[in-house]
């Protein structure tokens, strides 16, 4: 039976790369593109796809924050985690050369972590489009000598373009992505440790308004119940005044009495409390090359 897995991106997208080496040994995935990441949502939520694959965090770039917001509006299930190491690659037409490129494509969450190699590129443009592995698709379909994409590897390969560059990013680049939906997790790369199922790690996203207040309290409410922190990091709600979203991440499952007892203190403090869900932790993965049939 296949299993269809939504992406936000075209295939050749790092997301693709995430679901490929997440479920390695599946030989009947079904990858479903989608545009946006309310699309990505909707894909699960309409029954298109069973699951999605959710970039949250870049080690770069930091959150995605429109992915945290839906996963507070438009809960899904986590299945799992997995952290992808990214390989930017600056792509052009077969025969192009770096002095010649004036017009680079990317997703934005790209550009923002090659800004130092972009940044010295001489008399070039820098335009967001909604994906990586898109923007190389634009370049095969309407671009010249002077137009390149940032994008994986292989993406150049799917749509026969030519790899100038690797490594554009400036530091050690991994992306963490989360599964989103119910899976079955037998033919994942989390399934093959199954003593790494035990390590279990829990993700809220709570709206807090008296920002210093409510900070002190939620990390005191952890201490007490001698839970270990992985994530605080606060973003401002947009539209709505003096408010802000609290990413908040911990060690433990939340159905452990530790933490059942915190959630129950936090839901007194926070304005709003959403429990993304508890989840094995993830694993740092390479990605590989995959031949199209």
């Amino acid at each position: 039976m296949s299993l269809a897995i939504a992406i936000q991106g075209e295939l050749g997208s790092n997301s693709e790369l995430a679901v490929r080496e997440y479920f390695p040994d599946s030989t009947d995935l079904v990858i479903v593109p989608c545009r946006t990441f309310d699309e990505l949502f909707d894909a699960v939520h309409d029954g298109r796809a069973q699951a999605a694959m959710a970039p949250v965090e870049n080690s770069l770039a930091g959150s995605i924050h429109d992915v945290w917001r839906l996963l507070a509006d438009r809960p899904l299930p986590v299945s799992g985690e997995i952290r992808l190491r990214i390989d930017h690659c600056l792509i052009g037409l077969p025969g192009t050369d770096l002095a010649q490129i004036r017009r680079v494509r990317s997703h934005p969450q790209a550009l923002a972590q090659c800004q130092q190699f972009l940044h010295a590129l001489p008399d070039v443009e820098v335009e967001a489009v909604y994906d990586t592995a898109g923007a190389v698709k634009m370049l095969g379909e309407e671009g010249g000598p002077q137009d390149a994409a940032i994008a994986s590897a292989q993406a150049a390969m799917d749509h026969g373009m030519e790899i100038i560059a690797h490594d554009l990013s400036t530091g050690v680049n991994y992306t963490r992505f989360l599964v989103l939906g119910d899976v079955d997790m037998s033919d994942s790369a989390a399934d093959a440790d199954l003593s790494a199922r035990a390590d279990n790690k829990t993700t809220l996203v709570l709206q807090v308004g008296e920002m210093a207040a409510g900070l002190a309290s939620i990390i005191t409410i952890l201490r007490e119940q001698n839970l270990d922190l992985l994530k605080l990091e606060t973003h401002k709600r947009a539209g709505v005044a003096w408010v802000y979203d609290v990413y908040l991440e911990f060690a433990g499952h939340v159905n452990d009495a530790g933490a059942k007892a915190a959630v129950e203190k936090m839901i007194a403090v926070a304005d709003e409390l959403s429990v993304i869900g508890s989840y094995p932790s993830g694993h740092d993965a390479e990605p590989r090359m995959h031949r199209r049939r």
